[in-house]
């Protein structure tokens, strides 16, 4: 009985995550932006997978305090 429990909580935590991750898809980017994976400053500054050059610059002036080194 407590392998089938436990394989239910995994499968809800999972399920879980990618709902969230669905309804958020920023997120993604987010997170990686906000320096916790250890990404270097150019990394930032550089347009996301299905960004322009001018949609990320317009991005970025949404969130001046993540980017303010890609201003500078």
């Amino acid at each position: 009985m407590n392998k089938q429990l436990i394989a239910y909580v995994l499968m809800g935590i999972l399920i879980l995550v990618l709902i969230v991750l669905t309804i958020f898809p920023g997120m993604i980017h987010a997170i990686k932006d906000s320096g916790i994976t250890g990404n270097s400053v150019e990394d930032k500054c550089i347009p996301g997978p299905g960004y322009t050059e001018e949609s990320w610059r317009e991005h970025m002036g949404h969130h001046p305090s993540m980017y303010e080194e890609c201003f500078l």
